[in-house]
C-alpha cells in the first residue's frame, strides 16, 4: 500500500489506530546534506503494510497523532538513525520502543546483526538487497523499490514475536525492556561531547588537546548546520584529532598540519584558530573531561575485567560486548564507572560473577 493521497492516508490512520503495536522503518537521504531528507515512512500492523510518501503534499498530522499516541509500541530494527530522522522532521518520539537488534543481541546473535540477517535467522526468509542504493527522493518510485521498502517492515512483527518468546524462555524480557528504555531516553541527536566520545584516536589526547578537539567538533557542527553539508565534508574526524594534537596558534602552523587541505585552511583557518583559542577556557576543559575522561586504565586491571566479562558472557550465551564494551571496561578500570554498568541487569550479573570468584 502506497500512501500518497488523503484517501489512502485516512485508511492507514484507521488501521494504525486499532493496533497497539506497529512496525516502523524509514527511508531517507543525506549523503550530501547535514539534515536528512525523510522520503518514506514504512509501517506494518497485523492488518496492513504501507509506505507513506513524506514528499507528497499530505497533511500527516492525523497519522502522527495515532502513531505517537501514548501506549503505542513501535518495533524497529537498529532504531537509532530512524529515531533521529523522525525527531528532526516531527520533533517527536514513540512512547515505547522495541528494538529487534537489541533483542537479538540478548538471545545470542551478534550485536550489530542487520535486518536481513535477523529475518533470515528468525524466519528463514531471504530479503532482496538490490535497492540499497536507491535514490528515495525520485518520483515516481519503481514498484520494485516500494516492495523493497515494504519488506523492511513486513517481517518485523513476526520476527519480534520469535525474539520475544526466546527472551521469555531465557527470563530476559526485563533486560530487553531496560535496554530499550535506555535507548529511547538517549537524546536522538548527538551533541558535540557524544560525537567526540565516538571518535577514534582520542585515547592519546591530553586534557589540553581533548578540549581543543571538543572546540573543533562544536565549530564543525555549527558550520555543517549552516551550510547543510555533512560534517565530514567540513572537517573529517581524523583532521579534528590531528589539529587538536598539533594545537596550532598561527595560520602558518595550521597550514603545516599534515593533510589539511590548503583551501580549507584559507577559508576556515581563522574560525578554527579561534575555536582552539576558546578551548583554553576552564569551562570547556571541564566539559571535555566529562565527555572524554582522561584517566588511563591499569592494563592488568583492564585485562582482568575483560576476562571476567568474556567468561560471564560465555555462560550467558551472548557476545561479550553486549555485556560491556572495551570502552566501558577501560573507563571502569580507570576508576570511572559508566552509568550502564552502575546498575541494572549488567551490574547484577557482573556482581554475581565477582561474588562467586
Amino acid at each position: 500500500m502506497l500512501v500518497d493521497d488523503t484517501s489512502t492516508l485516512g485508511e492507514l490512520v484507521e488501521r494504525v489506530e486499532e493496533a497497539p503495536i506497529v512496525a516502523v522503518d524509514t527511508e531517507f537521504v543525506r549523503e550530501s546534506t547535514y539534515f536528512p531528507t525523510l522520503c518514506l515512512v514504512q509501517l506494518a500492523t497485523d492488518k496492513v503494510t504501507a509506505c507513506v510518501d513524506c514528499l507528497a503534499d499530505l497533511d500527516l498530522d492525523p497519522l502522527l497523532e495515532v502513531l505517537f499516541a501514548p501506549g503505542r509500541s513501535w518495533v524497529l530494527h537498529s532504531a537509532r538513525q530512524d529515531l533521529e530522522v523522525l525527531w528532526r522532521r516531527f520533533g517527536r518520539q514513540p512512547s515505547r520502543l522495541l528494538d529487534t537488534q537489541i533483542a537479538a543481541a540478548l538471545v545470542g546473535h551478534p550485536p550489530q546483526l542487520g535486518l536481513r540477517g535477523l529475518v533470515a535467522e528468525t524466519l528463514a526468509i531471504q530479503l532482496d538487497k538490490s535497492h540499497t542504493r536507491t535514490d528515495w527522493r525520485r518520483r515516481p518510485l519503481a514498484d520494485t523499490a516500494l516492495n523493497y521498502a515494504l519488506a523492511d517492515v513486513r517481517y518485523l512483527l513476526p520476527a519480534w514475536e520469535r525474539l520475544r518468546a526466546r527472551l521469555a524462555d531465557l527470563d530476559r524480557l526485563d533486560w530487553f525492556e531496560e535496554d530499550s528504555r535506555r535507548l529511547l531516553a538517549t537524546p536522538p541527536t548527538a551533541d558535540a561531547g557524544t560525537l567526540l566520545e565516538r571518535m577514534r584516536g582520542t585515547a592519546a589526547l591530553t586534557a589540553e588537546t581533548r578540549a581543543a578537539a571538543l572546540a573543533l567538533v562544536r565549530w564543525r557542527e555549527q558550520r555543517a548546520r549552516e551550510a547543510d553539508r555533512p560534517r565530514r565534508w567540513i572537517l573529517s574526524d581524523e583532521l579534528v584529532i590531528r589539529i587538536a594534537r598539533a594545537m596550532p596558534q598561527t595560520p602558518a602552523q595550521l597550514r603545516a598540519v599534515p593533510e589539511l587541505p590548503a583551501r580549507l585552511a584559507a577559508r576556515s583557518g581563522s574560525a578554527m584558530l579561534a575555536a582552539l583559542e576558546a578551548s583554553r577556557s576552564t569551562k570547556l576543559r571541564r566539559e571535555a573531561d566529562q565527555a572524554l575522561p582522561g584517566a588511563r586504565p591499569d592494563k592488568n586491571d583492564l585485562r582482568a575485567l575483560q576476562a571476567l566479562v568474556r567468561e560471564r558472557a560465555e555462560q550467558l550465551g551472548i557476545h561479550s560486548e553486549v555485556l560491556a564494551t572495551r570502552r566501558e571496561l577501560s573507563a571502569l578500570a580507570a576508576g570511572i564507572e559508566p552509568a550502564i554498568l552502575a546498575d541494572g541487569w549488567r551490574a547484577a550479573v557482573l556482581r554475581h560473577e565477582a561474588d562467586e570468584d
